[in-house]
């Protein structure tokens, strides 16, 4: 007889729960803090098993644990808006510390013993943070006088650096635009502040000792720098090749940061890092399977040159089904690959699809049988895929890429070749006519005009079928090849705003068409209709006037 205190062993191990993703941190008394299943955890310096800290119902962010490890503030969306909330660092229930129904983000602790937060609070633009002191005990923020900014740190006697436009790099890897990052530093703790002439686009500024510590891409990864406080001297200490180094922060001493969604430590004293082991026991919430309603992911559709069956792209997938019944059928590998784009050759059984399983995007035929047929387009012709469009007939393929730049492709020969290239925006859309011998497409003549051009393949000439003065989009050929349908902006019909004195164009897109043959007849125009002999001068074969009305009706 079984022993009712004890639990018989599964036949089965339990699957292995999927690895956490840790992100966030902040460090002090020796304690991690971190986000990871959208709750806050804390951890040792050294590793070890986790503690979860809250259970709320809102996404935390951004958790600064004070200089005495005894509080740990955080941006939280318990209440929708993001605000600075404080709770215990060992756990307990949180207070809600400013109302400012801004994009509040918590920064770490001021050496008064203040909240650090910065917050668009009464700027115009969603770029412009400035920081905050928020008193734990309670009280309005107070806006401190340093202009915008994303990130501060103190350093000793006074100083400070500040970091403008400080964002994630990982968000956008390598840019050196107009709003990288920028750091700026007050030496002396007098208000003079000096730009540092450092290379890309820095984040997360951190001041120890002597030096400024910060995370940079500028070698084509990001990973952990310093430098001396006028700029001179700049190291790297990090060698992070696959992920970033991301939203780092420090007690003094030691750095922590996330990279690949695994916790790192750096000790600026010793100079030498490592991973911190993490075990976090959790349920794993936002990464389990779940339901999701298919027509709200849907990227694109091809309809089957016959008519019977549909081809999409449903987040990442590529799936065929016939319209009115049967299973529906999944193309290329389950998961680990995006697909995008499918259009249906003209055979009827094969599809052509955009995937990224090489890791740069290409160019794929699928077969029937599920054989999978890369075709030899290099990434610098491929290019990433902004539109796709298989002839009716033949072996052609046009593709518009992000390069601004249209190419034809025959899937029987491998051969390529660039048709056009435009210097002002990218071509969205193509439609191939019913005989496979014209290409028509739009195409941006200047920064607001985009017409329509047709492309014979025979000659590869192309010419503009619409006049380079508007906005034309969406071409389509009549099924008889006789018309070219297209949307256009050009009814400039005036409407005066409802609250204030203006007027403004709220109707000027319309369906067009040009007429691709001289002596066509007009569309919508009834064809003229003659007297027949024997008709009884427009009466019918029983001598009624068929514009009379019938018996029994209102004259």
């Amino acid at each position: 007889m079984t022993d009712p205190r004890t639990v018989p062993a599964p036949d089965a191990a339990a699957p292995e729960p999927p690895p956490p993703y840790i992100r966030m941190p902040g460090v002090a008394a020796g304690q991690v803090f971190f986000v990871c299943d959208d709750d806050l955890w804390s951890v040792a310096l050294a590793g070890g098993v986790a503690r979860r800290l809250s259970d709320g119902l809102g996404e935390p962010a951004w958790p600064a644990p004070s200089p005495d490890g005894r509080w740990l503030a955080y941006t939280g969306r318990d209440a929708r808006h993001p605000e600075v909330w404080l709770m215990p660092a060992a756990g307990g229930p949180a207070r809600r510390l400013t109302w400012l129904a801004a994009d509040t983000q918590v920064r770490g602790w001021l050496p008064d013993g203040r909240v650090l937060a910065v917050s668009t609070w009464g700027q115009p633009f969603v770029r412009n943070l400035r920081a905050f002191a928020v008193d734990p005990a309670g009280g309005l923020p107070e806006l401190l006088p340093l202009g915008q900014v994303n990130h501060l740190a103190h350093g000793p006697g006074g100083a400070r650096v500040i970091g403008r436009n400080t964002a994630d790099p990982a968000r956008w890897k390598r840019y050196r635009g107009g709003t990288a990052g920028q750091l700026w530093v007050d030496a002396r703790g007098d208000g003079g502040f000096a730009r540092l002439a450092l290379p890309g686009n820095p984040t997360c500024p951190m001041w120890i000792g002597e030096r400024i510590w910060f995370l940079g891409d500028h070698e084509g990864i990001g990973n952990l720098y310093s430098c001396r406080a006028d700029g001179s001297d700049l190291a790297r200490h990090t060698d992070h090749a696959d992920f970033y180094a991301r939203n780092a922060a420090s007690d003094g001493r030691h750095i922590v940061y996330h990279a690949g969604a695994e916790l790192w430590r750096f000790d600026t004293a010793a100079a030498v890092g490592a991973r911190i082991d993490v075990q976090v026991p959790a349920a794993r919430t936002q990464a389990a399977p779940r339901p999701v309603r298919a027509e709200e992911h849907l990227g694109s559709a091809a309809i089957h040159p016959e008519g019977h069956s549909v081809a999409l792209d449903l987040r990442g997938k590529c799936v065929s089904f016939a319209l009115w019944e049967g299973a529906v059928r999944q193309h290329g590998l389950a998961d680990g690959v995006r697909y995008r784009l499918p259009q249906w050759l003209a055979d009827g059984r094969t599809l052509a699809l955009v995937s990224d399983a090489g890791g740069e995007e290409a160019i794929e035929l699928h077969h029937p049988d599920g054989r999978v047929q890369p075709m030899p387009w290099t990434p610098a012709q491929v290019g990433r895929v902004v539109a796709l469009a298989a002839a009716p007939r033949g072996t052609r393929l046009a593709w518009a890429s992000h390069r601004n730049e249209l190419w034809i492709g025959d899937t029987a020969d491998g051969s390529a070749r660039r048709v056009d290239a435009s210097d002002a925006g990218r071509t969205e859309d193509l439609a191939w006519s019913p005989c496979g011998g014209w290409l028509a497409y739009d195409f941006w003549t200047g920064a607001r005009q985009r017409a329509i051009k047709l492309l014979e393949l025979a000659s590869g000439r192309s010419v503009l079928a619409t006049r380079p003065e508007f906005h034309d989009w969406s071409p389509a050929f009549d099924p008889a090849g006789r018309y070219l349908y297209f949307l256009s902006r050009r009814t400039y019909d005036p409407v005066y705003d409802a609250v204030q004195f203006e007027l403004s164009f709220p109707r000027a897109a319309r369906p067009y068409l040009v007429a691709l043959q001289a002596d066509a007849a007009p569309p919508f125009e009834p064809a003229p209709r003659g007297l027949k002999d024997g008709d009884g001068g427009g009466k019918d074969a029983a001598g009624h006037d068929p514009a009379a009305p019938a018996r029994g009706d209102a004259a």
